[in-house]
């Protein structure tokens, strides 16, 4: 018997004004349990839920984390793979290396860091208000682009080690405040 296991985001709107997410993961029984009535009760009072179930898969697209969210920086991504990827999915309004500006009004990918790049897109997958006139035209490409796809054309722009953190780059520590009482620079 497969042990399913389940997590449960609800967002309940209050007035327009509340937001609450919570995650709750549940295995077995329970967990179907659990299921039924969040979204019986969710009908019941009109609020809107959204449930998670975690692939039991060894799909290679799959990082093992529960619900997959933003790319796994511990993954191996190559740059190669990711030029592939590139050239057809965004050569065409990023241009070479991501130099041009989408539509002429994005931000250039070149400009922008590894994280900038995944921030952006978790953005047009997950938030309807993301990304101003470029939403519609990139909301669909976000969604369907796998986040390991992600990781390799990020390693293609920005080299097969962008989210490695480089521990023997020396950064000095200050050992005086600043005006503010800060130590950082």
């Amino acid at each position: 018997m497969k042990i399913a296991k389940l997590a449960i985001s609800l967002l309940v709107v209050s007035n327009l004004v509340a937001n609450d997410s919570y995650i709750i993961e549940a295995d077995g029984e329970f967990g179907k349990e659990l299921k039924s009535l969040v979204e019986k009760h969710a009908k019941d009072n009109n609020i809107s839920v959204k449930v998670y179930e975690k692939s039991n898969s060894s799909d290679d697209d799959e990082s093992g984390r529960f619900l997959n969210i933003g790319i796994d920086k511990n993954a191996n991504y190559n740059g190669t793979k990711g030029k592939e990827l590139y050239e057809k999915n965004c050569k065409s309004c990023h241009g070479e290396n991501g130099t041009k500006k989408a539509m002429g009004i994005s931000q250039r990918l070149s400009d922008m860091s590894g994280d900038d790049i995944a921030d952006s897109m978790a953005g047009y997958r997950g938030d309807v208000q993301f990304g101003g006139r470029l939403k519609y035209l990139m909301a669909p490409i976000a969604t369907r682009m796998s986040l390991k796809d992600l990781g390799h054309i990020i390693a293609y722009l920005k080299g097969d080690n962008a989210f490695v953190i480089d521990d023997d780059e020396s950064n000095e520590i200050r050992t005086t405040p600043t005006k503010q009482g800060s130590y950082l620079e």
